[in-house]
């Protein structure tokens, strides 16, 4: 019974990251096979952002220079889903910041604090404990990302079932890759990707 049991959690285990990788892996091939599709605008920013430093309201009237949020270091405090894959999957809190400098990138989880992943009507932890490397180029309210190297891995919990990955597969999923919109106000970011948003707040 107990290994039945450690089986199911294992195949919920991996249809939980497949599903989170999926999010971002169809938003990248959305953005190589459609490029004259229409593109994510920082129009589609959220309405509600639970960031630390923004709030609706603030969002729609204190909207500042993306550049002034490309600076410095800040939280992850959310990604989700967009547009068809609105209701598919988001990840909550944790312990990932990236770090802006010029125009490069480096997203980093302390390996303390799990991000809280809902999936496909399951739930799961995302441990971090690793670096991602990456570069930007900024054209007004947009960007273009380029994710690099990677080190460290993550740890997948389901229950008391857990599952090494790589840091290489979370960047597909955690780490702005291909074309963006972006948002700034109170010093709260949010990265428009395809099928994808990230939603940072500054430290």
């Amino acid at each position: 019974m107990l290994a039945r049991l450690l089986d199911d959690r294992g195949r919920i285990m991996k249809r939980l990251f497949v599903a989170a990788l999926s999010i971002l892996l169809l938003a990248l091939a959305g953005c190589s096979a459609n490029s004259d599709a229409s593109s994510p605008t920082p129009s589609s920013a959220p309405t509600a952002f639970t960031g630390p430093h923004a709030s609706p309201s603030s969002f729609a009237s204190a909207a500042a220079p993306v550049s002034q949020c490309l600076t410095g270091r800040s939280r992850l405090i959310r990604f989700v889903g967009v547009g068809e894959r609105g209701t598919y999957g988001t990840g909550e809190g944790g312990d990932v910041t990236v770090t802006f400098n010029g125009n490069s990138y480096v997203l980093s989880g302390a390996g303390k604090d799990p991000i809280r992943l809902t999936l496909a009507g399951q739930t799961a932890g995302l441990l971090v404990n690793g670096t991602i490397r990456g570069n930007y180029q900024l054209q007004g309210d947009r960007a273009t990302f380029t994710v690099g190297e990677s080190s460290g891995d993550a740890t997948l919990s389901v229950g008391k079932v857990k599952q090494s990955v790589p840091m290489s597969d979370v960047g597909k999923v955690l780490a702005p890759d291909g074309e963006a919109g972006l948002s700034c106000a109170n010093n709260a970011l949010i990265v428009t990707l395809q099928d994808m948003r990230l939603e940072l707040g500054k430290i």
